[in-house]
C-alpha cells in the first residue's frame, strides 16, 4: 500500500535539520515537522523533484483538485459572501440575546429586593427595554392587577399572561374595537380560570397601571411603550381618586341620555 505524500513549501523539513544558535537560543533555520497541509505552490515545487509515474500522477490529481476548488469558490462567491453575513447576524444576534438576558436578570433581582424603579425615562425605539419593565412590574402583584388606559389592544393582554396565578386583572378603556372584543374573547375562552375584565372610562387621558395598591402613571400607552420617549413615575393616589371624575362624568352622560325623554 503507497504510504501518503507528505508536502511542505520549505527546502529542508528534516527532523535534523540544522541548528543555528542564536542569542543563546537552539533555533532551527528550517521547520523541524512534517506539514499537516498541502499547497498548490509545494505541489508544483515536488513535480520537478519526483519524477515517478506514481508521484506524477498524484501531482496531476491534487493540482486538479486545487484547480477544482478555485473554480467551485469563484461559481459560488455570492453564497460564501451570504453565509458570512448570516454567521455575521448570529453573532449579533447572540450578543443582542445576552444584553436583553442581562436586563431581565437585572430586572429579577431589584423584583426580589424590591427595588423597582420608582420613575424613569425611556426613549426612542427603547421598545423592548419598556416592555421589559412592564412585565417585571405586572410579576410583582400579588392579588390585582388594575390598568386605566385608553387604547388597548392584543400586545397588552399578552403582558397580563406575564403575572402570577391568582391575580385579577381589569382594564378601563376608552373604546372597544370590534377587533379588540374577539381578542378578548379568544383570550377569556383559553384563559377560562384567569380571565381579563373590561371596563369603560371616561375623559381619562393619561394612564396609570396599579399594582395591589401601589399606582404608576405612564406617558404613554402600555401598547405603544417604546415608539416614543415617555415618561413614567410611580405616584401615591389610589384607584378610586384616579376614577373619579371617570365616574362623574359616565353619570353625567347617562343623565344626558335620558334628559330628552323626560321633556318629552
Amino acid at each position: 500500500m503507497m504510504r501518503p505524500l507528505v508536502v511542505s513549501n520549505y527546502s529542508s523539513a528534516s527532523p535534523n535539520a540544522t541548528l543555528e544558535k542564536e542569542s543563546a537560543n537552539l533555533k532551527g533555520k528550517h521547520s523541524k515537522y512534517r506539514s499537516l497541509a498541502f499547497t498548490e505552490q509545494g505541489i508544483a515545487m515536488l513535480s520537478s523533484v519526483l519524477k515517478s509515474e506514481t508521484a506524477i500522477r498524484v501531482n496531476i490529481a491534487i493540482m486538479r483538485a486545487f484547480v477544482a476548488a478555485r473554480q467551485i469558490l469563484m461559481q459560488n462567491g455570492g453564497l460564501v459572501n451570504r453565509l458570512s453575513n448570516v454567521e455575521s447576524k448570529m453573532l449579533e444576534q447572540d450578543a443582542r440575546l445576552q444584553e436583553h438576558d442581562h436586563k431581565f436578570d437585572t430586572i429579577f433581582e431589584a423584583m426580589d429586593r424590591g427595588e423597582l424603579q420608582s420613575k424613569g425615562l425611556y426613549y426612542n425605539n427603547q421598545m423592548f427595554d419598556a416592555y421589559v419593565f412592564v412585565c417585571g412590574l405586572i410579576r410583582q402583584a400579588k392579588r390585582r392587577i388594575v390598568l386605566v388606559d385608553r387604547y388597548v389592544d392584543e400586545k397588552v393582554l399578552a403582558m397580563m399572561l406575564k403575572r402570577s396565578k391568582g391575580v385579577s386583572v381589569t382594564i378601563y378603556t376608552y373604546d372597544k374595537s370590534k377587533v379588540f372584543e374577539v381578542d378578548l374573547a379568544t383570550y377569556n375562552a383559553q384563559y377560562a380560570d384567569s380571565p381579563i375584565e373590561i371596563l369603560p372610562c371616561y375623559g381619562m387621558h393619561d394612564r396609570f397601571l396599579f399594582i395591589d395598591n401601589i399606582a404608576y402613571h405612564f406617558g404613554a400607552s402600555l401598547k405603544d411603550l417604546g415608539t416614543s420617549t415617555f415618561f413614567f413615575s410611580k405616584e401615591e393616589f389610589t384607584l378610586d381618586e384616579v376614577l373619579k371624575k371617570s365616574e362623574e362624568k359616565r353619570q353625567l352622560q347617562e343623565f344626558l341620555a335620558t334628559e330628552p325623554s323626560r321633556n318629552t
